[in-house]
């Protein structure tokens, strides 16, 4: 198995990531491609977690099922651990990357037992021996906080944070590298949401996991991240190291999602958001910047062509406004370039 990984080139690397779909054509409606993925390219260093935010509708979770193989791209190629995924077969990619899905009561069968249902990984490679696939499972319940008696209950007799344990520990029993978590806390009371936040951290740096973390929540980002990338109709529109995208953020877009977390300080209210009232709709994607219709600093040039890709020290910004620091080499060479 540690022959798949390559540990000196990046753990996750995406070159021009593109998926449509065909919706429509039923008896009174044409078909409609929708381009939920556009051109997405990042590379992620081992270890990292690149935390991935934008509104719904953004891409994010299709992005996830990218990365993972669970979808086809239309165009582009995912690259884990320095090996294509077009070129493995099921078993190699489960090897090298899982996901952990974000609602803990429907991504667990009902109907098996915990024990049944981490070891499902292993039983589907198809040469672990029982005894080894025991003793597995027994690891991974103790090392994601579990009792390994819990083994024999079912879900439904589970909370919902000891849920996500047991899917977490579904995820890492074939110890991967990799491991794409979509809104993995989002379901869960805020209490239990920090306790998994904390596990997810704790995994990282023993097993040396690398993270792809998607959220709508930007302070659960900002406590796990180490690099953020914004989505917006399918493109990554900026991308930073956390604290630098959070102190200083160079799209308007990133301004604007910032501006709408919620603050505990006394007189502050509910923030003015502004974005206007609509969500970005990926089977309308306007001219030009797919931001300016709802941009607060649009000019118009904004609404004639697609904006420039902009990389100033790593930090990433596709926007007309931002400043012209980088040469055209340099970025052709750092497209979304997310690791050091």
């Amino acid at each position: 198995m540690t022959a798949l990984i390559d540990e000196a080139g990046p753990a996750v690397s995406v070159r021009g990531l593109r998926r449509d779909f065909v919706r429509g054509g039923g008896l009174l409606s044409t078909h409609a491609t929708v381009r939920a993925v556009d051109g997405v390219s990042f590379d992620v260093s081992h270890g990292e977690v690149l935390g991935i935010v934008g509104e719904s509708g953004s891409g994010k979770s299709t992005l996830a099922r990218l990365i993972t193989g669970l979808l086809r791209p239309t165009a582009g190629d995912v690259r884990i651990a320095g090996r294509s995924l077009a070129e493995a077969d099921r078993r190699q990619r489960a090897r090298l990357i899982q996901q952990v899905f974000q609602d803990p009561y429907s991504s667990l069968n009902p109907t098996q037992r915990v024990r049944d249902i981490v070891a499902l990984p292993l039983v589907a490679q198809g040469d672990v021996p029982r005894e080894e696939r025991a003793r597995r499972v027994s690891e991974m319940l103790a090392l994601v906080g579990l009792d390994p008696a819990v083994g024999e209950r079912y879900p439904g007799q589970m909370s919902g944070g000891q849920r996500q344990r047991v899917a977490i520990a579904r995820a890492l029993v074939l110890k991967p590298r990799i491991v794409v978590c979509d809104e993995p806390t989002s379901a869960l009371d805020v209490s239990v949401q920090a306790q998994i936040l904390n596990l997810l951290q704790a995994l990282r740096r023993e097993l040396n996991l690398t993270l792809v973390f998607i959220s709508h929540n930007l302070a659960v980002v900002e406590h796990i991240a180490t690099h953020v990338a914004v989505m917006y109709l399918g493109r990554i529109v900026e991308a930073a190291p956390t604290a630098e995208l959070f102190g200083s953020p160079r799209h308007p877009y990133t301004a604007a999602l910032l501006q709408s977390v919620l603050t505990p300080e006394p007189g502050k209210g509910i923030p003015r958001i502004p974005l206007g009232e609509g969500f970005p709709d990926p089977a309308a994607i306007p001219p030009g910047c797919r931001f300016h219709p709802r941009c607060p600093s649009a000019l118009p040039a904004c609404a004639d062509a697609s904006p420039p890709l902009r990389v100033d020290a790593g930090h990433l910004v596709e926007c007309i406004l931002a400043p012209e620091t980088a040469s055209r080499e340099a970025t052709s060479q750092v497209h979304a370039g997310l690791g050091p």
